[in-house]
């Protein structure tokens, strides 16, 4: 498949000289979002705070441990090895739920009924295994949020080593959650170089660590959208790559595990179904339906799942044009940390965007964009609004 080179890594590098808001702009906006997308960042400092404040001693640490513990448990079912659900349960009770819950109750309930549905037999043992595994990630990703937040906060109330923590937090999430299902995305979509998510992912919080040691909090909040938005696009692609191997094993025939993989595709869909709820809430309702366990595996097709997706990001996008659009030239900060996250998001389909332009037009968008963001930044109101027409033209075209 070809690849625009249009890249996150030229955003991340524009980023790095301008000056932006230190507010996470998909929630000061409001733009398409929803309480799944909101930080509860009070809740977070407190959970972390420690005598000795390290990360071995960190909460995050210890459901990391909690989630891998888990994990080693549930694997023996790969070797035919009984599994303690006891075990299963008692962690996840007394490391993970509490937590869980406090960011959203959905992961709590879809985790516990994996739990108890494979406890007592109701489900195959591979589907409560994901159910259980792909719901926490979707807490995790969450709680990444959160910890962003929680860092600016911290810094803000010249906490520097609570901060420090919280980034630390960040990359220990990153490294043993977030960049393991990013590598299979890369391999899957053989995305290489400067278009694989690992790089974006390390970029972006290379980025945001280089921010926070010169105490620039306002770059750290524009950087961090390239890190956040890249773990996004690894739980899209998740999601969606889900799709494509269900159609093809039912095509070829081979449906013992039709609903392990749709399984697994709503865990990863339940941690960004919220925020594209905000883009197209039909879209995305659409695509819960599809990929809920109650539904036929049989009746996903590929070529719907991806269409709705493409709807629903095109509704992010057009919402975070919409907002710039609407900032007066006194809102310069805000409306350059928006510019920036429309355009990670138009980054994140720009394999449907290969697919419905081609190359060369792919490209022209991805440069019109480079050129709109850096108007929003020049306070440039009539050149961003003409670039911004021309963008959203192209997109329309292409989700119709």
């Amino acid at each position: 498949m070809k690849k625009s080179t249009m890249l996150f890594t030229s955003i991340t590098l524009a980023a790095t000289v301008l000056a932006a808001c230190g507010n996470d702009s998909e929630n000061a906006a409001n733009t398409g979002s929803n309480s799944q997308e909101q930080t509860n960042s009070a809740s977070q400092s407190s959970e972390t705070q420690s005598n000795d404040m390290t990360i071995e001693n960190a909460v995050t640490t210890k459901q990391v441990e909690a989630y891998q513990k888990m994990l080693d448990e549930l694997n023996k079912m790969k070797e035919n090895e009984e599994v303690d659900w006891d075990l299963i349960e008692s962690t996840y009770s007394s490391e993970l739920k509490s937590a869980v819950n406090e960011i959203d109750n959905e992961f709590d309930t879809f985790i516990t009924t994996g739990i108890q549905a494979g406890k007592s037999g109701e489900l195959d043992q591979n589907v409560a295994r994901q159910m259980i595994d792909k719901g926490t990630q979707s807490y995790f990703y969450q709680k990444q949020k959160s910890l962003q937040q929680a860092v600016i906060d911290a810094k803000d109330a010249k906490k520097d080593e609570e901060a420090m923590l919280h980034f630390e937090e960040v990359k220990l999430l990153t490294e043993k959650v977030f960049v393991p299902t990013a590598e299979k995305r890369d391999s899957y979509y053989e995305l290489e170089g400067d278009s694989s998510l690992v790089e974006n992912i390390n970029n972006g919080l290379s980025a945001q660590e280089d921010a926070l040691s010169e105490g620039d909090m306002e770059n750290f909040a524009v950087t961090k959208q390239v890190t956040d938005k890249s773990i996004y696009k690894s739980y899209y692609l998740a999601a969606n790559s889900y799709a494509e191997k269900i159609e093809e094993a039912v095509s070829s025939g081979e449906t013992e595990e039709l609903q392990i993989m749709q399984t697994e595709a709503l865990g990863f869909y339940q941690a960004i179904k919220g925020s594209l709820s905000g883009g197209d809430e039909e879209a995305a309702q659409k695509l819960s339906e599809l990929f809920d366990i109650s539904n036929d595996p049989e009746a996903i097709k590929a070529d719907e799942v991806s269409n709705l997706f493409e709807k629903a990001f095109a509704g992010k996008i057009k919402g975070y044009h919409e907002k710039v659009a609407e900032l007066d030239e006194n809102n310069l900060s805000e409306g350059k940390e928006a510019a920036m996250e429309a355009n990670v998001f138009l980054k994140a389909i720009e394999m449907p965007l290969m697919e419905a332009l081609g190359e060369d037009e792919t490209n022209a968008v991805y440069e019109d964009a480079q050129s709109w963001f850096d108007a929003v930044s020049n306070n440039d109101a009539e050149e961003a609004n003409k670039l911004s027409e021309q963008i959203l033209t192209t997109l329309e075209s292409v989700v119709e």
